[in-house]
């Protein structure tokens, strides 16, 4: 339950401040009354439950509230009412606490788009945009299904994404761990054998002995570095010029760059299909897919997408003009621009990039074996030569 504040005058006419835990301000004020206490002012307790804590939502429980939340809408149920019902079965704590925050400022006579703009770590900035238009057009039940739909493909990406990911994740710390182990306790016991007889390390033994070296006496110094860098690398990525390289660096990469594309183009048009559908005007459902679409490159070329729009060319002059939209998604704008058919073709639009979003990811798997095979074999193989090479030496010596 939410935690309020309040000020009240106790017995001696004194003034107390203090905090409780209730569910409502009526709540509130009983409690007070119980303590002898007069009331003077309640409030919302914000500092403590959201601008320090700020605990962020999980997206399942946000996709689910979302569905509900339209089924509420479409069947009339005051929003207050439905928001309380929400609240208490939900078993997401940020959001259950998010939720009795909003209803504690549409009691104030807030709007409900207002209210969900101050809980950002569970309403992002396209969520609370979209429910604004559907307040304004009267449709916020249609909006949030279609709402709804984005975000569930959006968690069904990321899914998608861990399950891909996850097998060369394991495949690199094996390696890794099989080096270190090798390097630091194997190798040196060989290569004291083989210096017994006088003979040189072989280049891939004495590298393993250096790496093993370099981790067995100086890993304050190794593992600190490391750290270092990954930190300097992160720090660098954060900054403009960084993250301006970091997002141009993703279109590029084998592999993972022609998913990449695709997966924003998925976003791009789902972000401006619920947007567009939900009425609100062009030039604002511009600013907030460049804001909320998460690549720095692509939001300057919508950025110069949204000056056509302003100056009367439409969307699919700028889109037609970027290297970094494919030309079926210009050409589908405009057809859609000059046909007053545009919500069609968005529709296809997602639903076309959904299915290769589908399906590059199915290839994915089959794309990094091969990959990781090659650098398994190649780093298994360095390994053997380091062990067996300086015995074969060592019987040629002895031969």
């Amino acid at each position: 339950m939410p935690i309020y504040t309040y000020k009240a005058i106790d017995r001696r006419g004194k003034t107390v401040k203090g905090e409780l835990e209730a569910a409502s301000e009526l709540e509130v004020s009983t409690q007070i009354a119980k303590l002898g206490y007069t009331p003077i002012s309640i409030g919302f307790k914000t500092d403590s439950i959201f601008k320090k804590k700020a605990r962020k939502a999980s997206i399942k429980s946000v996709i689910i509230f979302t569905r509900q939340f339209a089924t509420i809408v479409k069947a009339a149920v005051p929003i207050i009412e439905g928001l309380g019902i929400l609240a208490e079965q939900s078993e997401d704590i940020a959001l259950k606490e998010a939720l009795h925050q909003v209803i504690h400022d549409i009691q104030e006579g807030q709007k409900l788009s207002d209210s969900l703009s101050k809980h950002p770590a569970v309403f992002s900035d396209l969520y609370v945009n979209t429910v604004l238009a559907g307040e304004a057009g009267g449709v916020l039940d249609k909006v949030l299904l279609r709402l709804a739909d984005v975000l569930e493909g959006e968690e069904d990406n990321r899914a998608n994404i861990k399950s891909a990911t996850r097998y060369p994740i394991m495949v690199m710390i094996a390696l890794i761990l099989a080096v270190m182990i090798l390097s630091t306790w194997v190798i040196p016991q060989f290569a004291k054998i083989y210096s017994g007889f006088g003979s040189k390390l072989p280049l891939p033994t004495q590298i393993m002995v250096i790496i093993g070296i370099v981790i067995k006496k100086y890993w304050y110094i190794t593992f600190p570095s490391i750290a270092g860098v990954l930190f300097l690398i992160k720090y660098f990525i954060n900054t403009p010029k960084g993250r301006l390289w970091w997002d141009g660096l993703k279109f590029k990469m084998v592999v993972i760059g022609p998913i990449y594309n695709k997966l924003v183009m998925l976003r791009f048009s789902s972000m401006l299909n619920v947007l567009y559908q939900a009425g609100l005007p062009i030039l604002r459902i511009m600013d907030i897919v460049k804001i909320t679409i998460g690549n720095v490159v692509l939001a300057r070329e919508i950025d110069l997408v949204k000056k056509d729009v302003a100056d009367g060319k439409g969307i699919s002059g700028g889109v037609l003009a970027s290297k970094f939209f494919p030309r079926l998604v210009g050409y589908m704008i405009s057809i859609g621009e000059k046909t007053g058919a545009l919500p069609d073709m968005l529709d296809s639009l997602c639903e076309y990039f959904n299915m290769e979003v589908k399906t590059a990811f199915r290839n994915l798997t089959s794309l990094i074996e091969p990959i990781m095979t090659l650098v398994l074999g190649v780093v298994v193989a360095f390994m053997a030569m380091a062990i067996f090479m300086p015995m074969w030496n060592i019987v040629k010596i002895l031969r």
